[in-house]
């Protein structure tokens, strides 16, 4: 298989099973809702070359906000989830693993950009809901931080990276 057309099915996987992980897995709080898609936009960005990470990453949770009844968001969910993904993809070029120390702490520029991201969305969007939404917001972020990191490790642990891309060699 070639390199493109392997990270066009990888894109496609990845865009499906984050908007999965985010518009039917996720648990309504204030005016949004807490889900898991960002473990697996984290997991996707380490994965993916670039910019199809970028692409799975807003496609799958942009449509989960259109899908989920908040459409106006979904400009800014893929704004931010760009940003994410690009924090990730530089914490790919520094570890042939998906769990290092690096892209454990991306997690954290990623709950400010999540967090950040999302209140100036809601100043523009639904001004009453800015500050309502912090903690919320701070939930999603510290899941999606734990779960990516349990779920990185036990892809570490059955080599995930080697057997990807002995696929396109």
């Amino acid at each position: 298989m070639n390199k493109k057309t392997h990270n066009i099915i990888l894109t496609a996987v990845f865009g499906a099973m984050i908007f999965v992980m985010t518009a039917v897995l996720h648990i309504p709080v204030a005016s949004g809702y807490v889900h898991l898609g960002d473990a697996l936009l984290y997991i996707s960005a380490l994965l993916l070359d670039m910019p199809w990470a970028l692409v799975a990453g807003a496609l799958g949770e942009g449509l989960a906000d259109v899908a989920s009844g908040f459409a106006a968001y979904a400009p800014a969910t893929v704004l931010i989830k760009l940003l994410i993904a690009l924090c990730f993809a530089f914490a790919k070029k520094k570890s042939d693993k998906l769990l290092s120390l690096s892209s454990a702490l991306m997690t954290l520029p990623a709950a400010v950009i999540t967090v950040g991201g999302y209140f100036l969305a809601d100043l523009v969007i639904s001004r009453e809901y800015a500050f309502v939404d912090i903690p919320g917001n701070l939930i999603q972020s510290s899941a999606s931080a734990v779960i990516f990191i349990i779920i990185a490790a036990a892809l570490d642990k059955v080599h995930i990276k080697d057997k990807i891309y002995k696929r396109i060699s």
